[in-house]
């Protein structure tokens, strides 16, 4: 009688285990080699002599003969204040720490070399031959007849109890506040819209970073819908970053103060004393986001007062007119958000 000769089911266990082992020896080793590969040195700028040599970072009293890097440089045009420059990523001083850029002029680049292979000898790359860099396009120059140009919604909290009471027959009323609401009496948070169209003060600043204009919306809120119109300034710091600049965004400060109109509390706009004067003012700070050439995402954080007239007395024909309405006297933490042209 013939026999096959079956499969050996040890074997066949053995040489599996070995192939799961293999590939669990195999993958600690790709996870270090991809950790360290951030760090192997694949270019080297050689610097040029110069009575001002580049000094090293991670020890300044060692004057730089090149600059080693895991990255391609890249190459920073010229500008109209600034020369051209190879922007090279210097490796980490230390373990855990971040790696910094230096920023070479052109001039004083000698030469460019890949040297990751070293089975080859270093290849030279022309500075011409870089990527250069995208930089910022940021052009902060407004929209349509203003030099800047913003849109805000806007979210304020007052934080107290703003409920009145109405003098009435037989019983006054009282009306009550809310967390959010829109009647006259009152409620702790409040929304609105508002935009800003702004002018260059060039006489105060030339640099335009100082702007002023004015300032609209809508404000539903305590009763009425008040149309806000007042003076608006803002100081931009970073106006105008630059060509290649690394950053494109900028901190502000802005400003208000004005009066809130409404069309039916029958308010004067101009009352006897502060107490039935109707107005609002405000400060905040805030940032830029640069989301396109022409195009900023804006949020900001001030505190704003604001003293608003409410619905006046349906009673008492003998009050004055003009202290038919009550008043309301509020501080608020304003938080605004929008875009900013």
């Amino acid at each position: 009688m013939n026999f096959k000769q079956l499969p050996s089911v040890s074997g066949s266990k053995s040489r599996k285990r070995f192939t799961s082992f293999f590939f669990l020896f195999l993958i600690p080793l790709f996870v270090m080699s991809c950790s360290s590969s951030k760090d192997m040195i694949n270019w080297n700028v050689e610097l040029e002599e110069s009575k001002l040599p580049i000094t090293n970072r991670c020890d300044p009293d060692e004057k730089l003969t090149s600059v080693k890097s895991p990255e391609k440089p890249i190459l920073i045009p010229e500008t109209e204040d600034r020369v051209a420059r190879v922007k090279v990523l210097s490796l980490p001083c230390s373990e855990g720490e971040d790696a910094e850029y230096y920023e070479i002029p052109v001039s004083r680049v000698k030469r460019i070399t890949y040297v990751s292979d070293p089975l080859q000898p270093p290849v030279e790359v022309a500075v011409n031959d870089l990527e250069i860099v995208e930089g910022c396009c940021r052009m902060r120059t407004g929209l349509w007849f203003f030099d800047k140009f913003e849109i805000r919604g806007m979210l304020g909290y007052r934080g107290s109890d703003d409920e009145v009471v109405y003098p009435g027959q037989p019983e006054p009323t009282v009306y009550e506040s809310s967390f959010f609401g829109f009647d006259r009496g009152g409620s702790t948070m409040f929304t609105g819209f508002e935009a800003a169209g702004l002018w260059n003060v060039k006489f105060l600043d030339k640099s335009g970073k100082l702007q002023a204009g004015v300032l609209t919306g809508i404000w539903p809120v305590d009763g009425s819908a008040f149309v806000p119109l007042g003076l608006y300034t803002r100081y931009t710091f970073n106006q105008m970053p630059g060509r290649f600049s690394d950053n494109c965004n900028s901190w502000y400060f802005y400003g208000t103060l004005g009066l809130p109109f409404d069309f039916n509390t029958e308010a004067p706009i101009f009352g006897d004393n502060m107490d039935y004067q109707r107005y609002f003012y405000g400060i905040g700070i805030g940032h830029d986001w640069a989301i396109t050439c022409g195009l900023d995402f804006s949020v900001d954080l001030g505190l704003r007062g604001m003293n608003l007239p409410l619905p006046p007395f349906e009673c008492c024909p003998n009050t004055p007119d003009e202290k038919k309405n009550p008043f309301r006297d509020s501080q608020a933490l304003l938080l605004r958000f929008g875009l900013t042209w």
